[in-house]
């Protein structure tokens, strides 16, 4: 009988069967349907004849195997489609800007949701150590899982990085091909993972790490999940990669911006050592002066310069805009400044120190700079000393010119003075003759050269001894600032001599005797280191021409000898009384006022004089006369009594 003539019931005919077997496949129904239509077709054949019933089922029976067939082919095409609609979101992902560790964990949760499983994780190569360490999970529920290091070898994640091959099992406990880290196999546990599949994300035949599945019921991972799960590791190590080339971009980045920046800092530092080298060479062959100096170099290297003298002096100094002061420089090191010391030598000879500050290093160029401008500075110094040594040579002719023993040509002399213009003499002068025991005449010279050069004077020798000629009306002050500033200097007194003032060359030359004659006298009263001119003596001053220290202590041991040692044998104050004796014309009653004793004790005093000295010619006008010149040269002298 024919299938299309059955006219049984339409629902259960061959005929119906097909119709509704195609119906379930439109429906996309499930195949346990498709299993339940052919059981109950072959219920309902069991009544036909024998030969209807082999037909019917062996028609039917083909045409159920082509449904199931059917719904096989559109299964698989329903997971493929959804299999590639996840691996081309992933691909998505891949030209995203997203984070590394965002974009893996975004493949984690794809394979999670594609593969159904209860948690998915990502473990990386530690390049050191070679372990896995977990990178992302998906679907954990402890922390123990997500702190998971894996030695390699062992466990799942060890087999699958140290053979490079995918490893699936059933049950992770139980597996005998595992070797168990303890630490691991307790998270897993913990976890409550059954079943693990691992596969490994490649970069070619390197191992970069894995990416897991897990369940927590008993799974049998197919091919096509393992084929899933390593087409998504793909994906990971592209991520990796594209993470690893991202770094090197950016190192290599960084790399170029920091040998931009260093070639930048050298051609400025080239650009200032080539303005260095314009402006330094110039600079010594028109010999500008040292604040100039410091000025322009303080401009090339953007700092602070202070040029010092080999004493310690400050030659020139000057500061850029935002550079450190230069008495901070001079004080210490200022906060956050690098400070440089470079000394101004030339040969064998040191002249002093150039000292550099700036707020930021300095390049080997800008060293370099600063040594150039250092050796710069000791040419300039060298220069400034040769011409101040012919200026003052010139300077030093004049004083002996104008003092020597015969006079000048006054009208060449006045020529000689107006050309050099050292000094005016038609302006008041004074007159120093200056000398130092135990100090060579030249160290002498050289510190009264800066001590005169200070005040706009000149200096010069003459018989053995500086002479200088300084503006000033004050004779005894110069004299005295003289013998303490010359005396620091040289480290040994230092006496001077003074007379002055006068207004011409003429009388300047006039003043030179009687300068040396204060000199001389200074040095015989035992006052070597002092400074006076000759009023300061009085009337010893004006009287004696010639006397030796010999001379003085002569005449102080005649006549008053024997009351100094009575003084200081006895302790007793005659010479003091005398003194004042004669200093209140002879009167008792004024010199008791004036020592301020009783009057009777000025009498007992006089008559112990009278005792000591063997009469009383001393209070005759001769012998007065003999005693007050003694105790003069006495108290000029300074000794006790």
């Amino acid at each position: 009988m024919s299938l299309i003539a059955d006219t049984s019931s339409p629902a259960r005919t061959p005929a119906g069967v097909l119709a509704r077997a195609l119906q379930l496949l439109a429906e996309e129904a499930p195949a346990e349907q498709l299993d339940g239509l052919g059981g109950s077709v072959a219920a309902d054949l069991r009544g036909r004849s024998p030969g209807s019933q082999e037909r019917g089922a062996a028609l039917l029976g083909r045409a159920l195997v082509d449904a199931r067939r059917v719904r096989t082919l559109l299964d698989q095409r329903d997971r493929r489609e959804r299999e590639m609609r996840v691996l081309v979101e992933a691909a998505r992902d891949l030209t995203s800007l997203r984070g590394t560790d965002e974009l893996l964990r975004a493949i984690a949760d794809r394979a999670r949701q594609l593969l159904a499983s209860d948690s998915t994780y990502l473990a990386l190569v530690e390049p050191d150590t070679g372990d896995a360490v977990m990178r992302v999970t998906s679907g954990t529920r402890t922390a123990a899982i997500e702190t998971v290091r894996q030695r390699p070898g062992l466990g799942v994640g060890g087999y699958v990085i140290q053979t490079g091959q995918p490893l699936a099992t059933t049950d992770y406990r139980r597996d005998a091909r595992l070797r168990r880290d303890p630490d691991v196999a307790a998270a897993v546990a913990d976890e409550g993972f059954v079943s693990i599949v691992g596969v490994p994300i490649k970069l070619g035949t390197a191992v970069l790490g894995a990416l897991f599945a897990a369940t927590r019921r008993r799974h049998r991972f197919g091919q096509d999940e393992i084929a899933l799960l390593s087409s998504l590791a793909g994906h990971a190590a592209v991520v990796l990669e594209n993470a690893r080339l991202y770094e090197r971009v950016q190192e290599t980045s960084h790399e170029l911006r920091a040998t931009n920046a260093r070639l930048r800092a050298q051609g400025e530092a080239l650009q200032r050592a080539a303005r260095a080298h314009e402006q330094l060479l110039p600079m010594a062959l028109h010999r500008v002066g040292l604040p100039e100096f410091a000025d322009t170099v303080s401009r090339i290297l953007d700092g602070t310069v202070v040029v010092l003298s080999g004493d310690g002096r400050v030659l020139g100094q000057a500061a850029a805009p935002g550079a450190p002061a230069p008495l901070a420089v001079l004080t210490g090191p200022p906060p956050g400044a690098v400070v440089r010391t470079v000394p101004i030598s030339a040969g064998r000879e040191t002249f002093g120190r150039l000292l550099f500050a700036r707020c930021g290093a300095l390049s080997e160029t800008d060293e370099r700079t600063l040594e150039r401008a250092a050796q710069t500075a000791a040419l300039l110094l060298v220069m400034q000393r040769q011409t101040s040594l012919v200026e003052q040579d010139l300077r030093a002719e004049l004083v002996q010119d104008l003092v020597a023993e015969q006079p000048p040509s006054w009208p060449v002399f006045h020529r000689r003075v107006r050309r050099l213009g050292a000094v005016d003499l038609d302006l008041p002068h004074s007159v120093l003759v200056l000398s130092a025991r135990d100090v060579p005449r030249r160290r002498l010279l050289d510190a009264a050269v800066r001590f005169v050069g200070r005040r706009g004077g000149i200096v010069g020798e003459h018989a053995g001894h500086v002479v200088a000629v300084i503006p000033g009306t004050d004779a005894t002050a110069l004299a005295r600032a003289a013998a303490t500033d010359l005396g620091a200097a040289t480290g040994h007194p230092v006496t001077a001599g003074a007379a002055g003032p006068a207004s011409s060359a003429e009388a300047v030359r006039d003043l030179h005797r009687a300068a040396a004659r204060c000199h001389r006298l200074l040095l015989a009263l035992g006052r070597a280191g002092h400074g006076a001119a000759l009023p300061d003596l009085g009337v010893l001053g004006s009287l004696l021409e010639e006397a030796s220290a010999a001379q003085v202590r002569h005449q102080i041991d005649r006549a008053l000898g024997p009351l100094l040692r009575y003084d200081r044998d006895h302790g007793s104050r005659l010479v003091d009384t005398l003194d004042g004796y004669y200093a209140a014309g002879q009167n008792p009653p004024a010199v008791a006022q004036r020592l301020d004793v009783h009057v009777n004790t000025v009498y007992q005093r006089l008559d112990r004089i009278d005792q000591v000295l063997g009469s009383r010619a001393w209070r005759e006008p001769r012998g007065a006369l003999e005693l007050q010149v003694a105790l003069q040269f006495h108290r000029l002298r300074g000794e006790p009594d």
